[in-house]
């Protein structure tokens, strides 16, 4: 029993009173069978004073249960200074050893202060043995991931020979991280920060589901891709929950969209919206009226476009305005693109496709005139920097600059003082030649 009240002053002293404080242990007050009442002192060069008490139960840690804390508890964190209106129930607590009370003096030793609850010895076991085995919890599920790991890159052969070097590159992230520790997998800058070590290992585990169905099927659904891993009824919704999160980590990884690799439907068609002339093997749409292709059609199809100057803009009332302007798309030889807030893999594999099929000359960026804005117009220039191409930003003057960093600095100095969307300064037709022939 020494031992066991020892430990609870040990937490107390380490986690509980302030540096240059005691408990006096000598002489505290019995309130109930478990429950005492222990003196916080002070020791100085000149001075011995008492500082404050604490209410706590020395024993309710020995109890042999499996009681849990109520639910308001379990958020409870060492540093939290709670106040509670209800002075039953936090006595109950107190008696259970989930919490302590803690009473502060003014300097006299005798005013109360201030009066607050405490994180219990009982409730601090308790979590630290729940971090406990959720961290084993982990340890087991990330090696189970690696014994399947290697399981399935042994027996790996792929019936599609266009997708093997995307797929060896994939294979080759999976097989690093066979060799790792899950405080490895923790840290790594491959994946979110912000996940969580089981998100990530689901996202390895999807990652692998998804090598073993692309390596032998021409074509899938999304699916398939949980249900073939897992089998089981259920196992096609086993990645639902981070679908979209999921999709685009594996695009990062592989540097392709997903479509390429065989995943012909990811549970939604999304359109892109367009105007101007366009080509593919089964469509073709002339300069006019606003079209919009699906992210299956683009990974499916070639397109071709016999304009000169790309526009590539952030809102669909700019596309609308622009192609609604009676023989500007065919005049000026322009296809416009609407990227619709950020760009998406489908984007950029249409602009990719756009550019290396057809004899496009310049590309016009314009985007809002905000932070969102100006992180999407860096996107824009970024999926056509590897081409020959005249680039232009529009600002919100009408003026057209031509270098990226001179558009960031603008653009930098601006959100100084405003905030503009692109429909404020849309101006007319003659403005929008202007920009083309400048």
């Amino acid at each position: 029993m020494v031992i066991a009240i020892e430990n609870v002053f040990e937490y107390v002293s380490q986690y509980i009173i302030k540096s240059g404080e005691q408990l006096d242990t000598d002489n505290y007050t019995r309130i109930t069978s478990s429950v005492v009442e222990v003196g916080i002192v002070k020791w100085t060069a000149r001075t011995f004073r008492k500082v404050g008490t604490l209410t706590l139960s020395l024993t309710a840690h020995l109890q042999e249960d499996n009681q849990t804390p109520d639910m308001p508890l379990l958020k409870w964190t060492l540093g939290k200074r709670a106040i509670i209106e209800d002075d039953l129930q936090a006595f109950e607590w107190i008696n259970m050893g989930w919490i302590m009370k803690e009473m502060r003096f003014e300097r006299d030793g005798r005013t109360i202060e201030r009066v607050h609850y405490r994180m219990g010895y009982r409730l601090f076991v308790y979590l630290q043995n729940k971090i406990d085995q959720e961290q084993q919890e982990r340890i087991r599920q990330f090696a189970s991931y690696q014994l399947e790991a290697q399981k399935v890159l042994k027996d790996l052969v792929s019936n599609n020979r266009e997708r093997e070097a995307i797929l060896s590159l994939l294979t080759h992230h999976v097989s690093v991280s066979m060799y790792w520790k899950v405080e490895e997998l923790a840290g790594s800058d491959l994946l979110p920060l912000s996940w969580s070590t089981v998100k990530k290992i689901k996202f390895l585990l999807f990652l692998l589901a998804f090598i073993m169905i692309s390596s032998c099927k021409a074509a899938f659904d999304w699916k398939e891709i949980g249900a073939q891993y897992y089998g089981g009824i259920g196992g096609s919704k086993a990645f639902d929950d981070y679908k979209d999160e999921f999709i685009s980590s594996l695009e990062e990884w592989s540097g392709q969209s997903a479509e390429i690799l065989g995943l012909i439907s990811p549970g939604k068609i999304t359109p892109l919206y367009f105007a101007g002339h366009l080509s593919g093997h089964w469509s073709c749409y002339q300069a006019g009226p606003v079209h919009a292709l699906t992210d299956l059609s683009i990974a499916q199809d070639q397109y071709s476009t016999d304009a000169t100057t790309l526009w590539l803009v952030e809102n669909r009332g700019i596309l609308t305005r622009l192609a609604a302007e009676r023989d500007f798309l065919r005049e000026t030889g322009s296809l416009i693109v609407c990227v619709d807030g950020h760009l998406r893999s489908s984007h950029k594999r249409f602009i990719h496709n756009s550019l290396i099929n057809s004899h496009i000359r310049q590309v016009i960026f314009w985007s809002d005139y905000d932070e969102d804005g100006l992180l999407i117009a860096g996107e824009m220039a970024e999926v056509v920097s590897a081409y020959p191409l005249t680039l232009k930003w529009i600002c919100h003057d009408h003026k057209v600059m031509k270098d990226w960093s001179n558009y960031q600095q603008y653009m930098r100095a601006l959100l100084q003082e405003v905030r503009l969307e692109q429909e404020l300064i849309l101006g007319e037709a003659e403005i929008w030649r202007q920009w083309i022939n400048h």
